[in-house]
């Protein structure tokens, strides 16, 4: 590493432990409850990854069909990114056994890849305290600790992207090879990871531009090589990504995740009239980075001068993270919708933001540490500061959340009724949400099944949802389960429905979360009218 970035800046000492403390932090925050279902806020995208891992570890190990099962009888391949998180977790599943903390623990070791990986960008580009301001941040806001703890690939997209980042940033700085080759690599991972890993490409031609001329080395043999590396990096993810779209037009329900949620889909005018959908973005962005964070980053962004004691000038890309927010900005003007109804892709940002902020920080610091006339103050301010931001966005976002318990049970409670092979229906806490199917152990469908669902919100209309269940119970489901505070629902609201449901099902097992009902067969239902 450069001389310049191992500068000991105001009383700071070169020592790997700060950060070495901010990722004992890291993994304590996300580690906690590690053993929790997939009950909580990204219960629905969870459970779809879990049973991809299952999948993997039971039926086939070929990475390239993904596979759910709540499409009845199967085959379920989708059109999803490439299966890192899952086919990492279901390798581990042959030396621990499928249990879900198995899942959260890989998604804990990509994210504690991330904050160092962050750290040592910063660390080349701006210096030690903000690195180590940004990196805490990353380790404790709790709305990350929430996306990171989640079985979800979006953490390690970031982990992955991040470290390509770093990696460039370190061959821009010392012409060697092996950075580049790293970086092209793990790079190509990240976007395969997750397709929004490609919004990073901006600011790392941003870096190229600007380290190169400050290194006075910015020739075109030194961009053609850097244009290269970023097409050979590009060609295997758009391969995979074509692939992934043959999937999804070759089996039911024919899915293609993120599909219709961009601006192509329904055009700009109708976004527009929609306001962009801009107050439904309010919510999501003070769960993830909470209000003080943002208004931490608005500063940050802002401040048209950095004074970052550091003498490698030559190393800087001061407008670094201003290029990455602005690649948020475009991925939101394309894809504002997939953004707002799947917030945990707004975590790609995340580095930005919490870089950003820990440049406000760390000024607001100085400022202070000036003033009292002890500079060697500035961190103990920072972490001041760090702690009640922290403490502030605990106070408003949920970390273990549970909101799909009852959908859970009602997995286990299938389970226990149920034969293998046996083909299940379940109608959980969301419309969608394919917990019960995943804690069953069985293959089945969602109620109303994914390629009848018009309203996320509610069942469908009586008459419908009637010919929806005639439609599953003649294609041999033997059991319908369905969470009570939905069940409630139906018997108040739907009386037809619950008396049809009543004629053609003997009901099993009932608690106070759930009802199992058998689904009998024709000739069982015509004795029962005789």
């Amino acid at each position: 590493m450069d001389t310049g970035s191992r500068q000991t800046i105001h009383g700071l000492s070169s020592s790997h432990w700060p950060i070495i403390l901010i990722l004992f932090i890291a993994a304590a925050c996300r580690l906690n409850n590690i053993t929790q279902p997939f009950v909580d806020d990204n219960a629905w995208r969870e459970s779809s990854v879990a049973m991809m891992a299952q999948n993997f570890y039971s039926e086939s190990w070929n990475i390239f069909y993904p596979e759910v099962n709540w499409v009845g009888p199967g085959p379920g391949y989708q059109g999803r990114e490439f299966q890192t998180v899952s086919y990492i977790t279901a390798i581990l599943y042959t030396f621990f056994g499928q249990h879900d903390w198995v899942g959260r623990s890989v998604v804990v070791a990509f994210a504690l890849l991330g904050v160092f990986a962050l750290y040592q960008l910063i660390l080349r580009v701006w210096g030690d305290q903000r690195a180590i301001v940004a990196a805490a941040l990353m380790a404790l806001l709790p709305g990350v600790v929430r996306v990171e703890r989640s079985f979800l690939p979006d953490p390690a997209m970031v982990a992955l992207v991040v470290t390509s980042f770093w990696m460039l940033v370190a061959y821009l700085q010392t012409d060697r090879p092996r950075y580049l080759v790293l970086a092209l690599l793990i790079g190509t991972l990240g976007n395969l990871t997750k397709l929004p890993g490609m919004i990073v490409g901006l600011p790392m031609a941003y870096a190229a531009v600007s380290i190169l001329r400050q290194r006075r080395a910015l020739r075109p043999k030194k961009i053609a090589l850097l244009a290269s590396a970023g097409l050979l990096s590009a060609l295997p993810v758009a391969a995979y990504y074509i692939w992934a779209r043959h999937l999804s037009l070759s089996y039911p329900p024919y899915h293609f995740a993120g599909e219709g949620n961009w601006l192509w889909d329904q055009g700009l005018r109708s976004w527009v009239e929609q306001g962009y959908f801009l107050p439904r973005l309010w919510k999501p962005l003070t769960v993830l980075w909470s209000l003080p964070v943002l208004a931490l980053l608005l500063i940050g962004f802002l401040s048209p001068v950095f004074t970052r004691n550091n003498s490698a000038e030559k190393s800087q890309a001061p407008w670094l993270f201003h290029w990455w927010v602005a690649a948020g900005v475009i991925y939101y003007l394309i894809g504002a919708r997939e953004l707002v109804e799947n917030p945990s892709n707004l975590h790609i940002i995340s580095p930005a933001v919490a870089a950003l902020s820990a440049d406000a920080i760390v000024a607001a610091s100085s400022f202070a540490a000036r003033q009292a006339r002890r500079p060697a103050l500035t961190l103990i301010f920072a972490a001041v500061i760090i702690v009640a931001v922290g403490l502030w966005g605990l106070r408003r976002s949920r970390i273990h959340s549970s909101y799909a318990e009852q959908s859970y049970e009602l997995g286990l409670g299938l389970r226990s009724v149920s034969r293998s092979g046996d083909l299940v229906v379940a109608a959980g806490n969301m419309i969608g949400c394919p917990v019960a199917i995943y804690y069953s152990g069985r293959r089945g469908w969602l109620f109303p099944p994914y390629q009848d669902i018009k309203d996320w919100e509610n069942l469908p209309a009586e008459a419908e949802a009637i010919e929806i269940f005639e439609r599953l119970r003649g294609e041999d489901a033997k059991w319908f389960g369905i969470v009570n505070e939905r069940k409630d629902s139906v018997w108040k609201y739907q009386p037809g429905f619950a008396r049809h449901i009543e004629s053609t099902c003997e009901l099993v097992q009932t608690n106070d979360d759930a009802t199992i009902y058998r689904i009998l067969t024709p000739e069982e239902v015509a004795r029962l009218r005789k």
